[in-house]
């Protein structure tokens, strides 16, 4: 039985269920599986995914679950508050991002490093404030680079720029 067939809401739930499940081991259950048995554990998975609260994620609240808040993590990562803040609103343009900084933000907030690539690669957030003031109801979000935020912050050391951005500086 292929889950992506019927239930394709089902498929994340499945997922969910067996995140837990090395991938080696994920393989073998999901070949050795009946149809009822796999029907028993999405049924199983919906009234845990039903009954669970939604909790929007990002990296300022994986920080703050941390014990740490934005200038904390920027001192793991030789970042400002301010250039996370950025990141964590998806301001900067995903493109302009070096690979280290995904790596980094994955292990200094021990989460998977694909995590923080799916929630970096969401559209801006845009503050209800902006919103709200925009003439046509949709703000015009312009999105910066990596280097650009780091050249234009004054909140951050020479060595920690060199550090992000080489001779660039």
């Amino acid at each position: 039985m292929n889950p992506n067939d019927e239930h394709p809401n089902e498929q994340a739930i499945a997922i969910h269920l067996l995140s837990d499940i090395h991938e080696t081991q994920l393989d073998t259950l999901l070949q050795n599986v009946t149809s009822s048995e796999f029907d028993e554990l999405i049924k199983a998975g919906s009234s845990v995914v039903k009954s669970a609260k939604t909790v929007a994620w990002s990296l300022s609240a994986s920080a703050t679950e941390l014990g740490m808040d934005l200038s904390e993590l920027g001192r793991h990562l030789r970042l400002s508050a301010e250039i996370l803040q950025k990141l964590d609103l998806r301001l900067l343009r995903v493109s302009t991002l070096p690979e280290r900084l995904f790596d980094m933000l994955a292990d200094t907030l021990i989460v998977p490093v694909e995590h923080i690539r799916a929630y970096i690669a969401l559209p801006p957030a845009v503050p209800a404030g902006i919103r709200f003031h925009a003439a046509s109801g949709e703000p015009n979000v312009v999105l910066e680079s990596f280097e650009d935020a780091l050249l234009d912050e004054d909140e951050i050391s020479d060595d920690d720029r060199a550090y992000w951005l080489g001779d660039r500086c």
